[in-house]
């Protein structure tokens, strides 16, 4: 179960939140998924990696709102809102509709799986020796009061011919246990041997539903 449903998907409506929130007819359902992707695509293509964690959308009444979870903030808002301006302009050319956008920090950096995985891919990007790499988030994360945090590269590491896979964890990580807050982060790291797949998994507790 843990290898092939998505983590956060798996557990929606027990211990995660609906990251999407609208309710949608017939065609108007299909049209309402790929504004939601438009949109997360030009948010994420908007800032460099490891700053944006997590886009929660709400459309209601002709209007839509927009959580970001971020770990810069300031870089977001810009100098004179500049930036939130400009993006929040250009998503409301983008859906037609009127955006109000919700800037919030992520509060553990090392807690965020969404945000490790991707500074992991960064590093990757920037030649830094993967296995050296993974082992110094494993010790962070789990200094910030992790339970269990698994990791897994995904490709051509090192620029071998034959890709492979290379897992580290520290800890415990319950896959298969619905209650358990598990967030996951996936991202990928562009080199001149080919794509490597990120993925974290991080194990924050049992969730207080239960």
């Amino acid at each position: 179960m843990g290898q092939k449903i998505h983590p956060i998907g798996n557990r929606v409506g027990i211990s995660e939140p609906w990251r999407s929130r609208w309710f949608a007819r017939g065609r108007d359902y299909s049209t309402a998924v790929l504004l939601d992707f438009r949109v997360r695509k030009m948010i994420r293509e908007r800032f460099r990696k490891g700053i944006i964690s997590r886009i929660d959308i709400q459309q209601r009444g002709g209007r839509m709102t927009i959580m970001l979870l971020a770990t810069r903030k300031g870089e977001v808002i810009g100098r004179g809102y500049s930036t939130r301006d400009a993006l929040v302009a250009d998503l409301e050319k983008l859906a037609g509709m009127e955006v109000k956008l919700d800037i919030q920090e992520v509060r553990h950096w090392d807690l965020d799986a969404q945000t490790v995985a991707e500074n992991l891919a960064g590093a990757i990007e920037r030649r830094v020796s993967p296995r050296h790499q993974m082992k110094r988030v494993l010790e962070s994360a789990m200094n910030a009061g992790a339970q269990g945090v698994k990791i897994q590269v995904s490709g051509r590491i090192d620029g071998r011919e034959i890709s492979r896979r290379m897992v580290q964890r520290q800890g415990r990580v319950p896959l298969q246990t619905l209650n358990a807050i598990v967030d996951y982060g996936f991202a990928e790291a562009g080199t001149s041997y080919g794509i490597l797949g990120v993925k974290v998994w991080v194990f924050c507790g049992q969730s207080s539903r239960f």
